[in-house]
C-alpha cells in the first residue's frame, strides 16, 4: 500500500474491468473483455465465484490465518500440472505462414518461463525471494477431438488472418480439453493507426463463452525460442490471463492509468506492488505507486500480521509490458493454480490424467504423412486462371504453382498437370526442412482449355509419400476470342462453363449459379448474406471472389464509337444508410492473355444496392427488381482476344472512428447480389441490342411501364414491319411504317401491352426477321 493502509482479510475479492482507448496495444485482452461483458454479462457473477475458488485454494491445507502461501510458497518437484495445446496458424500463403519450427520453439520457451528455468540473474535483488515457479509443462496434443493423430498444429488458408480475431476462431478445438492458440497476420479490424499484438480469455469469459476461449496473436509476436533470459513473445503473457492472472497494473490494457499517481489499479497479487505499469523500456527501480508499500493482514491467529514487500514495482514481470520481462512471482503462481483447480471456465478439466490421455499431451509426437496442400499464382497475387498462347504472337500466360504440403518433412514433391502442359509432370527435391512452405515451386503454361486436373504427390521424412488429386487446380480459357457484338450471357447455355467462378478461401460467401433471373430462371449470384448467428457480425470483411468471362472479340467496335459492357443487376443490404454500404464489384480486363489486369470500374453504394435495405436474405421475384448497368470499355482494351474479370468485396460499416473496427461498432453490411444479361453493345444497358443485317434495331426502353419503341438505324428506304404478341403467341399489335432517313422511331403504345409479363417483338425488314423479348412491368 502507498501510505494508506488497505484492510484485506483472507475472502473474496472482486474486480471491475474498464476499457481505455490506446493507439497502440500490445495486449487487448481488457478491451475484449468489455466487448464480451456486453453480450455476457453473466462474466462478471463467474469473476466473483473464481475470487473465491482461488481464495480458497489458497488457503487450502494451511493452518487458520496462515499467510505462508502469500509470502512464501514452494511446491514439491512432483506437482506438475501437463496442458495439452493446440496451435492454429491463419494465413493467406503469406509471412504468417508459420513454420513448425517456430511452433516448436515457441512451446520450448513457453516451458522455460513456466518452469523457472530461464535465467533469471538479471531480475533486481529486491524480487529474488519473491521469483515464483509455476511448474506449468505445456505440450502440443498427438490427438485431435476426433482422436486422429496429429502435431497439435492446424494451418487454414483464410482471409480471416487479416485482423479476423473471434472470426478467425472458426476450427477451435474443445477448450475444455486443449489451450487454443491462433496465429493472424494482423490483430485487429483495421483500428486508425493502431497494432494490437494479441488477446486472450481469462477463465470468467470462458465460462460464458467457450468459443471464444484461446489467444490470438500477431505472428510476427511469436516467441523465436533463442532468449533463455527474458520473455520475447506474446504467448507467455496471454498464458498468464488463460489462467487468469491481470496485469501488474490492474485490469485495464493501459499503463498509463496510473500516472496521474492515484494508483489505485491493482491485479489482486500482493507481492506485486502497485505500478502505473510501463510501455515498453524498462525501469527495474520504479517506485512511483509502490513506495512505502506494505501488507497488513486481519484475523490472523496470534494477531496481527504486517508483511512488508518490496517498495519498487516488479516491473520485470511477465504481466508488465516493460522489455525486460523475466518472472512471475509467487502470489501469481498461486493465483494461476487456483484458476487450474476452479470449474470456472473448465480450465481444471485441462491437466486431469483422463484428459491428457484423450489428447494425447504425453506422448511422444508421431510421424505423420504429409497433408498436401498448394497455392497458384500469376506476377502478383494468387491466381486460378490463365489462358492459352495462339502462336509465337500471343505466348501462353504462366501461374506459379507453390508445394505447401505440411505435417512432415518434405523431401520431394512430384506434380502432374493435364491440359497439355508445358510440364505436364515434374519432380522438385527439397532440402529436408519442416518449414511449412517447403522450396518446391513450378512455373507453368497450358495449351488446351478447361479445367486442369493436377495431382501432387509430397514425400515425407520417414512416412511415405502422400498422393492428391486436384480436378479443379486451375482453368485455362478459350483460345481465340468470341465475337462480342451481339453476344448475352444469361447462364444459361453451354457456354456458362467457359465463365468459371473461383471461391478462393472456400467458404459460404461465393459467386454461385442461381435459381432466379431477369427474363428466366438463371442467373449468377454473389452469396453474401450471413445468415450465422455469430457476434459480432463482419465475418465476410476481407474475402474477395472472382468470375472470369470468356475471351471475347472487340475488334467490331472499333476504336471511336461506343463500346459498353451491360447486365443488369439485383442487391440489396442489410442496411438502408447508404454511408455504411462498403461492398465493391470491381471489374477488370486483360489484353495480354491473362497476365496484367486493368480495372475498368468499380460499383459502389447507389450503383451496386438498387433494392436498399433487406435484413432478411434477399432474392429477387420479378422483372421490376432488376436494375441495367452499363460501363464503358475503352479502346484499349477492344481486341480480338480481352477477357473480363468480375471482382466482388463483401465488407463491413464504418465504426465510430470512421474505420472497419467491429469492436467500434462496425457490422455487417453484405447482402446477396445477383448478375444477368452480361452483354456487349454500342448500346446502353437499357437497350437490348440485336443486328438485322446493317440495320441496328433495339427495342427501348426494355422493361418499360409505359410505351415501348422500335428503334431502327442505318435503313433508309426499307418497310419494317413490326409484331408484337404475348407469351402465349397471340399477336396484340401489329404495324407496318416505310424508314425514311437514318433512323426510325416505330411506337408500341402502352395500351397494347397493358398486361404485365413478356412479350415477343418480331421486326421484319425486307426478307431479315430478327425476335427479342420486351418486359412490362
Amino acid at each position: 500500500m502507498k501510505k494508506s493502509i488497505y484492510l484485506l482479510l483472507l475472502a473474496a475479492v472482486s474486480f471491475t474491468g474498464k476499457s481505455i482507448a490506446q493507439t497502440t496495444l500490445p495486449c487487448n485482452t481488457y478491451n475484449m473483455r468489455g466487448t464480451y461483458l456486453q453480450d455476457h454479462p453473466e462474466i462478471a457473477a463467474y469473476e466473483k465465484q473464481l475470487d473465491k475458488d482461488i481464495s480458497a485454494y489458497i488457503s487450502h491445507n494451511s493452518a487458520p490465518g496462515s499467510i505462508s502461501r502469500k509470502t512464501s510458497s514452494t511446491h514439491a518437484d512432483t506437482d506438475w500440472y501437463d496442458i495439452p495445446v493446440v496451435v492454429h496458424v491463419i494465413h493467406d500463403n503469406g509471412p504468417e505462414l508459420l513454420s513448425d519450427n517456430k511452433i516448436y520453439n515457441l512451446i520450448a520457451e513457453m516451458n522455460r518461463f513456466y518452469s523457472l528455468q530461464n535465467d533469471t540473474t538479471p531480475v533486481i535483488a529486491a524480487f529474488k525471494p519473491y521469483v515464483g515457479k509455476a511448474k506449468f509443462r505445456f505440450h502440443l496434443a498427438t490427438k485431435d477431438p476426433a482422436g486422429n493423430p496429429t502435431k497439435g498444429i492446424t494451418h487454414r488458408l483464410s482471409y480471416l488472418t487479416y485482423g479476423g480475431d473471434d472470426q478467425a476462431k472458426f476450427d477451435q478445438w474443445n477448450p475444455a480439453n486443449y489451450v487454443n492458440i491462433w496465429f493472424e497476420n494482423v490483430v485487429g479490424q483495421k483500428i486508425t493507426n493502431g497494432v494490437i499484438v494479441a488477446y486472450a480469455t481469462q477463465p470468467p469469459t470462458a465460462a460464458a463463452a467457450p468459443y471464444r476461449d484461446g489467444i490470438i496473436s500477431n505472428y510476427s509476436f511469436i516467441a523465436d525460442g533463442t532468449n533463455s533470459g527474458a520473455s520475447g513473445g506474446s504467448i507467455d503473457h496471454e498464458m498468464g490471463h488463460i489462467m487468469n492472472l491481470d496485469h501488474t497494473f490492474g485490469k485495464t490494457n493501459d499503463p498509463g492509468t496510473n500516472k496521474s499517481g492515484a494508483c489505485t489499479d491493482d491485479d489482486g497479487v500482493d507481492d506485486t506492488p502497485p505500478t502505473d505499469g510501463n510501455l515498453g523500456g524498462c525501469r527495474p527501480n520504479d517506485t512511483i505507486c509502490s513506495k512505502n508499500y506494505f501488507k497488513l493482514y486481519l484475523n490472523i491467529a496470534g494477531g496481527d500480521s504486517l508483511v512488508n514487500y518490496p517498495d519498487t514495482a516488479n516491473e520485470q514481470n511477465i504481466m508488465n509490458y516493460a522489455d525486460c520481462k523475466y518472472m512471475f512471482t509467487k502470489g501469481q503462481v498461486e493465483r494461476m493454480r487456483g484458476a487450474l483447480n476452479s470449474d470456472v471456465g473448465h480450465r481444471d478439466s485441462l491437466w486431469t490424467e483422463y484428459n491428457l490421455a484423450l489428447t494425447g499431451a504425453n506422448v511422444p509426437t508421431p510421424d505423420l504423412a504429409p497433408i498436401n496442400d498448394y497455392t497458384a499464382r500469376n506476377s502478383k497475387e494468387m491466381c486460378f486462371f490463365t489462358c492459352p498462347s495462339n502462336g509465337p504472337s500471343a505466348p501462353a500466360s504462366s501461374l506459379r504453382f507453390i508445394n505447401q504440403s505440411w505435417n512432415d518433412t518434405v523431401q520431394a514433391v512430384t506434380w502432374t498437370f493435364s491440359n497439355s502442359a508445358s510440364f505436364a509432370t515434374s519432380t522438385a527435391t527439397v532440402a529436408p526442412t519442416s518449414v511449412v512452405n517447403v522450396s518446391s515451386t513450378v512455373l507453368n503454361s497450358f495449351e488446351e482449355p478447361g479445367w486442369v486436373n493436377m495431382t501432387i504427390a509430397a514425400t515425407g521424412n520417414n512416412s511415405g509419400t502422400t498422393t492428391t488429386t486436384y480436378p479443379r487446380a486451375a482453368f485455362v480459357a478459350d483460345k481465340v476470342g468470341t465475337p462480342a457484338d451481339g453476344y448475352f450471357m444469361d447462364f444459361n447455355n453451354a457456354d456458362t462453363a467457359k465463365w468459371p467462378m473461383f471461391n478462393y478461401y472456400n467458404n459460404e460467401f461465393k459467386w454461385t449459379y442461381a435459381n432466379v433471373g431477369m427474363y428466366d430462371n438463371s442467373s449468377i449470384e454473389y452469396v453474401g448474406f450471413d445468415s450465422r448467428n455469430f457476434s459480432p457480425t463482419g465475418i465476410s470483411y476481407g474475402d474477395y471472389d472472382d468470375f472470369f468471362s470468356m475471351p471475347m472479340d472487340l475488334t467490331s467496335f472499333g476504336t471511336t464509337g461506343a463500346c459498353n459492357l451491360n447486365y443488369f443487376f439485383s442487391s440489396a443490404s442489410r442496411t438502408n444508410n447508404a454511408y455504411d454500404v462498403n461492398d465493391r464489384l470491381e471489374i477488370y480486363y486483360s489484353t495480354d492473355r491473362s497476365t496484367t489486369w486493368h480495372q475498368l470500374d468499380t460499383i459502389v453504394k447507389s450503383r451496386l444496392i438498387n433494392k436498399g435495405g433487406i435484413s432478411t436474405a434477399y432474392t429477387p421475384t420479378g422483372i421490376t427488381d432488376w436494375a441495367p448497368m452499363t460501363v464503358n470499355v475503352p479502346a484499349a482494351a477492344r481486341t480480338a482476344y480481352t477477357v473480363f474479370r468480375f471482382r466482388y468485396k463483401p465488407s463491413v460499416s464504418l465504426g465510430a472512428k470512421g474505420v472497419i473496427d467491429i469492436r467500434a461498432g462496425s457490422f455487417t453490411t453484405s447482402n446477396n447480389f445477383y448478375m444477368d444479361r452480361i452483354h456487349f453493345s454500342k448500346w446502353p444497358a437499357e437497350v437490348s441490342n440485336t443486328h438485322l443485317g446493317n440495320i441496328d434495331v433495339a427495342v427501348v426502353p426494355n422493361p418499360t411501364s409505359g410505351d415501348a419503341y422500335v428503334v431502327i438505324k442505318d435503313a433508309a428506304n426499307t418497310t419494317a414491319k413490326v409484331i408484337v404478341s404475348d407469351i402465349t403467341g397471340k399477336q396484340v399489335y401489329t404495324v407496318s411504317e416505310q424508314i425514311s432517313g437514318n433512323q426510325a422511331n416505330i411506337q408500341i403504345p402502352h395500351t397494347a401491352i397493358e398486361v404485365k409479363g413478356i412479350y415477343m417483338v418480331q421486326t421484319i425488314t425486307g426478307n431479315q426477321s430478327r425476335t427479342q423479348k420486351l418486359v412490362v412491368y
